[in-house]
């Protein structure tokens, strides 16, 4: 499987590229303030996954899916603030926020499919990830009651 065939990876593209099509529309001192963190944040989602992909040891990997997962986040955040300084529609914003939670559900599911495949592995990154999944997994129940 190649890096490019992973679904979240090819949803990080979308969103880096989604949000420094948004940013490239604004005026300079936006661009080089919030423009310039909120498009190194959405970038960072794929760069992390891709360079998680790229390592051999499954501790390496999960830090780097974490940390894109963590991207996500970041993402979102500034994506709120730019909303509320009225440089992006209502609409943009829902739809990255959407698409931002459907990655940051994406890596975890990732990431604990990757420990499932090597149960040996005990290290720090394994109790995190099944917190993180177990909240997303009760939210996602909670959110369809």
């Amino acid at each position: 499987m190649s890096l490019r065939s992973l679904h979240i990876y090819r949803q990080a593209e979308e969103l880096s590229d989604r949000v420094y099509r948004i940013v490239d529309q604004w005026a300079e001192f936006d661009k080089r303030t919030l423009g310039s963190q909120v498009v190194r944040a959405a970038d960072s989602v794929s760069n992390n996954i891709a360079e998680g992909y790229g390592r051999v040891a499954i501790g390496e990997r999960l830090q780097f899916y974490l940390y894109a997962e963590g991207s996500t986040q970041e993402t979102v955040n500034c994506l709120h603030r730019a909303n509320g300084r009225s440089l992006m529609t209502e609409v943009e914003l829902q739809e990255l926020t959407r698409l931002c939670v459907s990655i940051s559900i994406g890596i975890i599911e990732f990431a604990f499919a990757q420990m499932q495949r090597e149960p040996s592995y005990q290290g720090p990154f394994r109790a995190r990830i099944n917190r993180r999944r177990k909240w997303l997994v009760d939210k996602r129940a909670r959110e369809s009651d």
